[in-house]
């Protein structure tokens, strides 16, 4: 997806640029890969992540605080977790 086709906004979270899957890939690759995307986006778009290991979530806080970008929302229904992450 692009800027210019945002992925719709639902009740599962806000609207994302863009989307990551690390559901199937193991410490440390899910915050690489984020880092990797986030580093091909614009300020201002939203990347939505679907992961599935607990400890996600406290890397990329710290990449946030790292990097300044935002952790905006993060959902966790069932198996299923995602986070939306704002580049700055």
């Amino acid at each position: 997806m692009n800027s210019h086709s945002p992925l719709a906004a639902g009740a599962a979270g806000p609207a994302a640029d863009r989307e990551l899957d690390v559901t199937r890939v193991n410490c440390p690759l899910p915050i690489l890969k984020t880092k990797a995307e986030l580093a091909h986006m614009a300020a201002g778009e939203v990347l939505c992540v679907k992961y599935v290991q607990a400890e996600y979530v406290r890397e990329l806080e710290m990449l946030s605080r790292q990097t300044g970008n935002r952790v905006v929302h993060t959902t966790v229904e069932d198996e299923q977790c995602k986070a939306w992450i704002q580049k700055v």
